[in-house]
């Protein structure tokens, strides 16, 4: 019997013949056409056939590696070429030094491989009077007689012992004998079976038993099965182990190692997978070449396709490269098993651009085959409470990926910012997260720290490119989703920015675009204002909970429409009557005074005038109590500040200021408040120390008296 390892011939690389010489074709002289005519535009005439118009012929000689078979044979121990196969599977130079060879069966099992005289590995499966049975295999046992059992014989159920093959009778029973090799080389070996790409699994190969060669991008531990993830140039597809519940299959293998998977191909939850019979690692050699072949193939589909924007934009054209860039290192993401975690700030703004990164991720890894489950674990949308990343939030973020790596195996995820996260703020989270080498994608509108450019891998901003409060967050997050996943461009999903931008207060001809999209939808403006207010209520009312499918409803997306009407316009009108009680109830609390460069300045102390833990909060109170006087103010510049104990919320419009900077100077001329804030230039918060308040309010309300128009 021959045990054959054979490759693709890599003189011929599988063609069975090489290249020997090019000659002049004989049949049109080197012309390539055999009749022809001189005129103006050169030489007209048939294409000859013998050459196809080359004017050459290539000739041919068998390969005289592979001697034109196409495969050759490799010695399985120093995988050098050999000119036929071997019983032992070594080349005649590692033949001399070879140790006795056991066998262990793999799947597939094949029965007629088992010849008498071969050594297996095996596990006591029985104990009987009579003898020990040895399973070779799930369908493979040798029994072995008490006559043929060694002098030391003292074996355990489950043990692992060496039997030699001593007859195998017509009937396909095998009998042995108990053997103890000390020093021996191990050879697997099993059936033959189907060699495929990932891309040739289809449902019509459903009950077909494979193999494939791919690399291990992720591993699930569930309570039942071992999940695994495959790639390889041609895609991606999961597959299942089980032992038993909740124990670790082929726990030898880990992520990123490349493998020979060998399984049936069934189906689960309507997607293809494996359900695996096998896992093998790959030597070196063949690693390194299918890797490489990997990351060219993923280069290429991770690259988003070719796309404009949902509207004509300066600022969205110059930040176009960093949107591509952006989004086809998060579709790596996906196709490589790495988690993703979406933090984004907790409002309407914010919200959109979360969920329409999520919604495109969904799309996209549906697409590549992971069920429900590895989607929620993958995936994580998380809000923030503050236009920061809270220290508190990156410590619950980094507990949470290492404790999964640690529980479940898997990557360290990749951490994208969506409306917050530009300001010095965020600089400690930021540094912790590039301690424990994970990568941070920033997608931001508020004014940005340079410091924070430098150490985020990739930071998004229109203040980068000349732009200023033009754009939304949840504008540049719907962009980015859509390069993410195309067809994230639905019907269902054009009137988000809208809602984003008009929450936000956005200046610019791109607001007017995007709602002229939803006005498509049959959304007025009215409409979307009433969304984005039911969004922010639903959203407090939420705290830390994403409430994907409550977004869904209040979007209108991917839900039933009588239910989007209905709960956004209960909640909205809701909220609405809420935020009017409160705008009655705190304007006589409003203090107003004329600054003397003709600045209205209003105040209110949202700490005193307001209930605490009820919508709305104290900075939809300042947005309230500001829009109320500019609406009674409009050729005038209105400054609302809304006071806290040890926290300070601006709203102004018609003063020439840039509050990130105004947060560096108290910093640097009242250091004993250790102010810290940030935001947009005209639109802000800070805080501060409680026994310095009255400090940083005068010397505020100062700066503001000396600050220049901006109508």
């Amino acid at each position: 019997m021959v045990f054959e390892i054979s490759i693709t011939c890599p003189k011929c690389k599988g063609k069975g013949k090489i290249h020997k010489e090019k000659t002049t074709c004989p049949a049109c002289y080197g012309v390539g056409k055999t009749s022809f005519s001189l005129s103006g535009k050169g030489v007209e005439g048939d294409i000859c056939k013998k050459c196809k118009g080359t004017g050459k012929i290539t000739t041919y000689e068998k390969c005289p590696v592979c001697n034109g078979k196409r495969t050759v044979f490799i010695c399985k121990n120093c995988k050098s070429i050999m000119k036929a196969p071997s019983r032992s599977g070594l080349c005649p130079a590692c033949e001399i030094q070879k140790k006795p060879i056991v066998y262990k069966l793999r799947p597939p099992i094949d029965s007629q491989l088992i010849r008498n005289g071969m050594v297996f590995i095996g596990r006591v499966d029985q104990i009987k009077n009579f003898g020990v049975f040895v399973k070779l295999a799930e369908d493979a046992k040798v029994l072995i007689r008490k006559e043929d059992m060694s002098d030391e014989y003292a074996w355990d159920l489950g043990e692992e012992v060496q039997v030699k093959i001593k007859n195998v009778s017509d009937s396909g029973k095998l009998y042995g004998k108990s053997v103890n090799i000390k020093d021996y080389s191990l050879l697997p070996i099993r059936g033959r079976v189907r060699a495929v790409q990932i891309k040739d699994i289809t449902h019509e190969r459903v009950g077909a038993f494979l193999s494939f060669k791919a690399q291990v991008v992720s591993i699930l531990q569930t309570s039942g099965p071992t999940r695994f993830t495959f790639a390889d140039a041609t895609g991606s597809i999961n597959g299942a182990a089980f032992i038993k519940a909740g124990e670790r299959a082929f726990p030898e293998i880990v992520e990123d190692m490349v493998v020979e998977c060998f399984g049936e191909v069934t189906e689960f939850r309507d997607s293809l997978q494996i359900e695996i019979q096998d896992i093998e690692a790959l030597e070196e050699e063949e690693t390194k070449k299918l890797l490489n072949e990997i990351e060219i193939a993923l280069d290429k589909k991770a690259t988003p396709a070719k796309l404009d924007f949902s509207v004509k934009s300066e600022i969205l054209t110059k930040l176009k490269p960093d949107i591509i860039k952006a989004a086809k290192r998060i579709r790596k993401a996906i196709f490589t098993g790495q988690p993703i975690y979406i933090r984004h700030h907790a409002d309407a703004d914010g919200v959109v651009a979360g969920f329409s990164v999520q919604q495109a991720l969904i799309q996209l890894m549906e697409e590549e085959g992971y069920d429900a489950d590895t989607i929620r674990i993958r995936i994580k949308r998380l809000p923030n409470k503050p236009p920061f990343y809270d220290p508190i939030d990156v410590v619950k973020d980094l507990d949470f990926a290492l404790a999964d790596k640690e529980r479940f195996g898997d990557k360290l995820p990749l951490i994208i910012c969506l409306d917050f996260g530009s300001s010095l703020e965020s600089i400690l989270p930021y540094l912790q997260i590039k301690a424990l080498g994970l990568e941070i994608i920033v997608v931001d509108h508020h004014f940005p720290d340079k410091k924070i450019r430098e150490i985020v891998d990739l930071h998004i901003n229109p203040y980068f490119v000349g732009g200023g409060y033009e754009i939304s967050g949840g504008m540049l997050g719907y962009e980015l989703a859509r390069f993410i996943h195309p067809t994230i461009i639905t019907d269902s999903m054009k009137h988000l920015p809208a809602i984003a931008g008009l929450m936000d207060r956005v200046e610019g001809d791109e607001i007017k675009e995007y709602i002229k999209l939803a006005k498509e939808k049959g959304y007025s403006e009215e409409d979307l204002k009433t969304i984005g207010i039911a969004v922010d209520y639903e959203l407090y009312q939420l705290k830390f909970s994403e409430g994907t499918n409550l977004m869904k409803i209040l979007f209108g997306v991917d839900t039933d429409i009588e239910w989007h009407k209905q709960m956004y316009k209960i909640l909205g009108e809701e909220a609405k009557k809420l935020m009017d009680n409160t705008l009655k109830s705190v304007l006589p609390h409003v203090k107003q005074k004329t600054l003397e460069n003709d600045v209205l300045l209003t105040q209110i102390d949202v700490e005193l005038f307001s209930h605490r833990f009820t919508f709305p909060n104290p900075g939809k109170i300042t947005g309230m109590v500001f829009d109320h006087f500019v609406e009674n103010n409009e050729d005038k510049p209105v400054v609302t500040l809304g006071e806290g104990p040890d926290f300070l919320i601006l709203r102004s419009k018609g003063l020439a200021i840039n509050f990130p900077e105004v947060v560096k100077l108290m910093q640097e001329k009242i250091p004993e408040a250790d102010v810290q804030g940030g935001g947009h230039e005209v639109v802000g918060s800070l805080k501060f120390y409680e026994g310095t308040r009255e400090k940083v309010l005068n010397f505020f309300i100062k700066y503001l008296a000396k600050s220049s128009l901006a109508l």
